[in-house]
């Protein structure tokens, strides 16, 4: 496998350079430069409750690096950024989070290769980002976001820009038999594709973004094989990733008005499998709101108080579990040398009274090197069918990233 995936490396990363060169050989005076920087992470966390299920550890350390090549000329870019990561809940892995050519046709921009998109606005769940896969290795309530390969052009329309895309399907990686943050059953290697789903597809999608005075809107339309699937209990004892085509129209908006920010994320999403199986068209909106208090503490920091609140309208047959939920906090911004910066929110879902506390400090040590952690309780996720699996995985995570 870690040789197939090498291979892969070695293809693709030849694939950009060629593609790069093509771009920028028609001109004889095009001046290249290279850029160099990367990252390595290492993490530790701890779950102080025991194990729910056989074989889950209590406590993993996680090591990742990104280095990242970035070769630049008049008329086009080449990035590249491997991820290298590994650690005592499973296997390694070898991947790309970006591998791309991006280069400047007229008015166009074109985009070729593996890339991480973000679409939203709000903090607690981003209904409107669809694009990528997610990485949960380390467990349900962690993941991360893959690489997706695509094609995209981005012209400027009206006072922001149209992207259209033509993306290649990726399927989620999720955690092992020692991970915590599972269901009891392993989730198994391979998928499977119904409703109109296939391993192939090649999803469409568009998005305008831009702005107009104090409003940031972005309109979005999405259609392809999704990457919420369900999991299908199979006759070895786990569980089969089964994969659906929807059909997604979004909309996220953000208004500033003095110190607050009002923000929402709408979406209409057809083919998506419920908690039963069932894929029927339903409608789901995140509304938000935060409101900055600056110069606290003989004014040299700043609170940003938020609350949001997510609702589904297929209740508690929702696949995500945030059909009727509030989520409160705030964001405490110390504006030191070393950018320390605290993260504070609670999770409820007000059905079934199922909660989440997080804490976390971010801090920089020094130029090159950051300090993270956080703290993760939980309650009364047994009363919640779309977390039940999760009640004994609160958690504590520490982190140091290196930047180079």
């Amino acid at each position: 496998m870690i040789a197939k995936i090498t291979l892969c490396l070695t293809v693709v990363f030849s694939a950009a350079l060629a593609t790069f060169a093509c771009l920028t050989g028609h001109s004889a005076r095009a001046e290249i430069g290279t850029e160099h920087r990367g990252e390595i992470i290492v993490e530790a966390s701890w779950y102080p409750q025991s194990a729910a299920y056989a074989g889950q550890k209590n406590s993993f350390v996680y090591l990742e690096a990104r280095p990242e090549l970035v070769i630049y000329g008049d008329s086009a870019e080449a990035r590249v950024q491997p991820r290298i990561s590994g650690g005592t809940a499973g296997d390694g892995l070898i991947d790309f989070r970006e591998a791309y050519v991006t280069a400047r046709l007229g008015d166009a921009d074109i985009l070729v290769g593996s890339t991480i998109l973000f679409w939203g606005k709000v903090e607690s769940y981003n209904l409107v980002d669809v694009v990528n896969a997610k990485d949960f290795s380390r467990g349900l309530m962690r993941s991360e976001k893959l690489g997706a390969p695509m094609l995209r052009l981005s012209w400027p329309v009206g006072p922001g820009q149209l992207d259209l895309l033509a993306i290649d399907f990726a399927e989620n990686i999720y955690p092992g038999m020692a991970s915590r943050e599972r269901p009891a059953l392993r989730i198994a290697n391979g998928a499977s594709y119904s409703s109109g789903a296939k391993r192939d597809d090649i999803a469409n999608a568009v998005r305008w973004s831009g702005y107009f005075n104090n409003i940031d809107l972005g309109v979005s339309w999405f259609r392809g094989t999704g990457s919420a699937p369900r999991l299908l209990p199979q006759s070895d004892g786990t569980l089969k990733p089964d994969y659906s085509r929807i059909t997604q129209a979004g909309l996220d908006i953000q208004y500033l008005r003095g110190d607050s920010i009002l923000k929402a994320e709408l979406v209409r999403r057809s083919g998506q499998y419920n908690r039963l199986g069932m894929t029927p068209t339903y409608h789901a909106g995140v509304f938000g709101i935060e409101h900055n208090i600056y110069g606290i503490m003989d004014g040299g920091q700043d609170i940003v108080l938020l609350g949001e609140y997510a609702r589904d309208s297929r209740k508690g047959l929702a696949h995500s579990g945030l059909q009727n939920d509030l989520t409160v906090g705030g964001r405490w911004l110390w504006n030191d040398v070393e950018d320390t910066e605290v993260l504070g929110l609670l999770t409820r879902d007000l059905n079934n009274g199922a909660q989440t506390i997080t804490v976390s400090i971010d801090r920089r040590i020094s130029e090159e090197v950051t300090f993270e952690a956080s703290a993760r309780g939980t309650s009364r996720y047994a009363s919640d069918p779309n977390s039940s699996a999760l009640q004994k995985d609160s958690a504590v995570i520490m982190a140091l990233i290196y930047r180079f």
